[in-house]
């Protein structure tokens, strides 16, 4: 059992470590690529450490649907700038809407 857990530890510590080595390296890149790919590189960000918390069993229905909605239109970057735009609009205000919700329930 002391090992499962270990494996598990070790396997959440690779997956942080990778997920800030994205985040350090989009930075870098960010220097030099066009002003649309911080945001996309920001909600990719979001969408993987959102994938992490689903692997170790700490995400919900919430933050699932937003990764799916990530994933489904981020790409949309390349070809429909405004389109990129509105899923940003829309990502914020589905996180308005959930702050609102979550506020009003006790933890």
């Amino acid at each position: 059992m002391v090992e499962g857990r270990k494996w598990i530890r070790n396997n959440f510590k690779k997956s942080l470590f990778d997920f800030l080595s994205f985040l350090i390296i989009s930075a870098r890149n960010l220097v030099e690529e066009p002003k649309l790919y911080g945001p996309l590189r920001l909600i990719d960000g979001a969408s993987r450490l959102i994938e992490i918390l689903e692997k170790e069993g700490l995400s919900d229905e919430f933050l699932s649907k937003i990764r799916k909605k990530i994933e489904e239109k981020e790409s949309s970057v390349m070809t429909n700038k405004d389109e990129f735009i509105k899923l940003l609009d829309d990502l914020t205000l589905d996180f308005a809407d959930e702050l609102k919700k979550r506020s009003r329930t006790k933890l």
